[in-house]
């Protein structure tokens, strides 16, 4: 009956995100890593911020979790988020997006459409 469970989550989030995009789209000349990195994120983020078991991330993109670590700091970098954080109590890793508020906040723009 758990996997049951679990799977109905699964696919309540799929179909959200089908629903209603994140838009996360890697910079172009991003490494496929990054890209891949990305999408996978963007299938856990809602309302500007995420999270998921590390050990997940990693299984979902191939990669080890240090290498995940090291994409996330990519896509800070990038400007994609925000912030992300190990929480190393439950080894999850949450994430916030970039908004324009806080492009706003950390360069003094103000950008107009």
């Amino acid at each position: 009956m758990h996997s049951q469970t679990t799977g109905r989550g699964t696919r309540a989030r799929a179909a959200h995100w089908a629903l209603h995009p994140v838009p996360l789209v890697a910079p172009r000349g991003m490494s496929p890593a990054v890209q891949l990195t990305a999408l996978i994120l963007a299938a856990h983020t809602s309302d500007g911020s995420g999270s998921a078991e590390l050990d997940v991330l990693a299984r979902l993109g191939g990669q080890s979790q240090q290498q995940v670590e090291d994409l996330l700091d990519q896509l800070v970098r990038c400007r994609l988020f925000a912030s992300w954080q190990h929480l190393r109590e439950h080894d999850e890793i949450a994430w916030r997006l970039l908004t324009l508020r806080t492009e706003q906040r950390h360069t003094g723009k103000v950008i107009t459409s």
